[in-house]
């Protein structure tokens, strides 16, 4: 660290020494503070030194002893003698009448938090002032930075099973409590259960399946209630509202094209209103990194809350690299940040994924795992759906003549699944790995409906 440098004057040298003391005095005092300490926590390179050796012998199942300590230092800054100087720190602990560990500890991670921070401001503002770097570059960097020192920052604690077991009882209790999500329809229900916070659902299709009128039902389904955000790479925001409001409103997209009646006009009025209650959020750039989406991400989870986060669709979304990176790979490597994203801010996410050519051109047109970029994204997935257009791919395949058997039973099979849209489940991590619902689809004013007669569930989506 520079000794210019205004991080180097953040440190609280007093408070180490009590901590690292209390360590050797007594070892349990390690296993107190174990999960909040780290070796950067300690802004002297000595107490750095001595730190990593604590941690050394503890990993190593071996007892953290003052002699054993003090004969693994070596040197120490200005020729300090080791034993002398672990004498000092046990001398410093034991004149506390009463040690608070955790809050030392706690207050020496706050001291390296802002330390990171005066070290990128800093570096910040030397790249900025040097012409031949981007600032959008630096900018993108520094959000990264910035969330690397964040997520360093949270503390990961440890949970007994009694205890995670009694907070899974207490968010189960009610029904509709805590920070799970239903589905917007009753199928889709009976198929998942529910979507669980920190897991990511990967929702993909051909053009032309719904994937995302159906996360766009979903959201706002669900930001009636929860927070939500949305980072939508492929449309604008106004013609994806104008969408939606089709879908809450039975006015279609053409009506509002060719002029609307009193009725129709009336419902759009109506729909504001009821819009206007949603706890959602829309980002709609025309083109985004994994690192801003990140960064954004954590700046509405801050402001708003966030329960609910989807992208569409996750091959758009870039990558900080020089060399230019495959789309499957960036694919993988954005489904894999998606994954960690959902865990660090304790969301669902759903991400998009647009189906490869090759696969909307297999013999057999029912959805795999390998339609998902030739099922690299498995890994990172804890749910997977895919919406199948049936009645599209009939009509991309009809048959050479229009005699026969074979003709009818094409003709047939086309008209009955017009308007219907079928929904697989391709991966459950927490519940059976296959099944399949179909849907009514309404693709004049894009929405999703159950089967059979409307539901009080489907009500409450649509009505709002």
């Amino acid at each position: 660290m520079s000794g210019n440098s205004a991080s180097s004057n953040i440190s609280n040298v007093k408070i180490e020494q009590i901590v690292l003391g209390a360590i050797l005095m007594n070892e349990e005092n390690y296993w107190a503070v174990h999960d909040i300490l780290s070796i950067d926590m300690f802004g002297s390179e000595d107490h750095q030194k001595i730190y990593a050796i604590i941690y050394e012998l503890a990993s190593d199942g071996k007892a953290i002893r003052v002699p054993i300590v003090a004969g693994r230092i070596g040197g120490l800054s200005d020729g300090k003698d080791a034993e002398a100087y672990t004498s000092m720190l046990l001398h410093v602990a034991s004149r506390e009448d009463s040690i608070p560990l955790s809050d030392y500890a706690l207050e020496l991670r706050s001291s390296a938090t802002r330390r990171k921070l005066i070290a990128l401001g800093e570096s910040i503002v030397k790249a900025a002032q040097d012409v031949k770097y981007d600032p959008d570059q630096i900018a993108d960097r520094a959000s990264e930075r910035l969330s690397d020192i964040s997520r360093s920052a949270a503390i990961e604690q440890e949970s007994t099973v009694s205890g995670v077991f009694a907070k899974i009882a207490e968010s189960y209790s009610t029904k509709g409590s805590g920070v799970v999500l239903r589905p917007c329809l009753i199928g889709l229900e009976e198929m998942v259960g529910t979507f669980r916070p920190g897991s990511l659902v990967l929702w993909g299709g051909a053009p032309g399946s719904g994937k995302t009128a159906i996360a766009m039902q979903q959201m706002l389904f669900s930001s009636t209630v929860h927070p939500t955000s949305l980072f939508e790479l492929e449309m604008d925001s106004e013609s994806l509202v104008t969408r939606s409001t089709s879908g809450q409103t039975g006015v279609s997209l053409r009506n509002m094209a060719n002029g609307l009646t009193e009725a129709q006009y009336k419902a759009l009025m109506k729909a504001k209103a009821d819009f206007a209650s949603l706890k959602m959020t829309i980002v709609h750039p025309a083109k985004m990194t994994i690192q801003q989406i990140r960064s954004r991400a954590y700046a509405h989870k801050r402001k708003y809350g966030l329960d609910l986060l989807a992208v569409d669709h996750i091959k758009l979304v870039e990558r900080q690299t020089k060399n230019r990176m495959d789309p499957v790979e960036r694919a993988y490597e954005n489904a894999r940040d998606l994954k960690a994203l959902a865990k660090d801010l304790g969301c669902v996410v759903i991400g998009l994924c647009q189906f490869t050519k090759a696969a909307r051109q297999k013999e057999h047109p029912e959805p795999e795992m390998e339609d998902f970029y030739g099922g690299s994204l498995e890994e990172h997935a804890d749910l997977m759906l895919a919406n199948f257009n049936r009645n599209d791919w009939h009509n991309r395949n009809p048959p050479v003549t229009k005699q026969g058997k074979a003709y009818e039973e094409w003709l047939s099979n086309k008209n009955s699944t017009a308007g219907k849209i079928e929904v697989y489940k391709l991966k459950d991590r927490f519940g059976p790995p296959r099944d399949r619902r179909i849907f009514e689809w309404d693709g004049a004013s894009t929405v999703f409906r159950d089967q059979a007669s409307q539901t009080a569930l489907f009500d409450d989506a649509i009505t709002l």
